[in-house]
């Protein structure tokens, strides 16, 4: 079972409480191709012998595996970063959306935190050329949201990792709607020790 790479992945209290929470929920594979974001968590994962980690080698090829875990009776979450979505459209488009699989999407945010101290708040510029072209900008920021409102899938923002409840309702919501369901992590996992009631 591949597992991320351990030479300076910091393991964080935040990290573990969300990989709990995903195996409390029933969880049975986290499919991936990890980003320096969600390292944390994907080792948090890989330490639990609850949850199995498998990694892709191109997100197209993720939104696959875990669509075709479903297919077999398992429940697989999908944890790949804002970049790799956008390269993964058509492995959305013609598995796990046309075949309604309730496949939860963790998708990390880059070049969010860079746009926004630069006054262009993700989602609420309107990408146009000069948007696309400015090299201070990572123009997956402006790009990410209207995407997935291109293609249909619905979105919910995970800004503090603590927000359970809201991972809990992108999970039911994915089952309820029977579709792919993207949780924007709009943050990082870098909290020390707090208890979150979870082990």
């Amino acid at each position: 079972m591949p597992t991320p790479p351990k030479e300076s992945v910091p393991l964080t209290r935040d990290a573990e409480v969300l990989a709990a929470l995903l195996a409390e929920m029933g969880v049975s594979h986290v499919v991936t191709l990890p980003d320096n974001t969600s390292a944390p968590l994907l080792e948090a994962i890989s330490l639990r012998t609850d949850l199995r980690l498998l990694q892709g080698t191109r997100e197209g090829e993720v939104i696959s595996l875990a669509t075709g875990l479903w297919l077999g009776g398992c429940s697989p979450v999908v944890i790949i970063q804002n970049t790799g979505l956008l390269e993964a459209g058509d492995g959305l488009r013609g598995t796990a959306s046309r075949m309604g699989a309730p496949l939860l999407m963790f998708v990390t945010c880059r070049g969010y935190a860079k746009a926004r101290a630069l006054g262009s708040e993700p989602g609420d510029v309107e990408v146009t050329r000069d948007v696309l072209v400015r090299s201070d900008l990572d123009s997956v920021a402006h790009m990410t949201e209207s995407t997935l409102r291109a293609w249909g899938v619905p979105f919910l923002f995970l800004r503090d990792p603590t927000d359970l409840d809201t991972v809990r309702e992108a999970w039911k919501r994915a089952h309820e709607e029977e579709r792919p369901v993207a949780l924007l992590l709009d943050t990082s996992f870098t909290q020390g020790a707090r208890d979150h009631g979870l082990g």
